[in-house]
């Protein structure tokens, strides 16, 4: 499992930020900056899905 197929799982399941924060943390062995980043790419990643879904119709 890669750190971004964690996070898409455990968001829509409705966990915390915290908890996928600590999740990628304890299981991917990354500090706080990174796991942020992490996080921070999935939601650059979604909006621009959401955008260009919006752009589509």
């Amino acid at each position: 499992m890669e750190p971004m197929d964690l996070i898409r799982d455990k968001f829509s399941q409705d966990c915390s930020i915290e908890t996928v924060l600590h999740l990628l943390k304890t299981h991917f062995d990354m500090s706080e900056e990174e796991a942020r980043a992490q996080i921070d790419e999935y939601f650059e990643i979604v909006d621009w899905m959401d955008k260009h879904r919006d752009t589509s119709k």
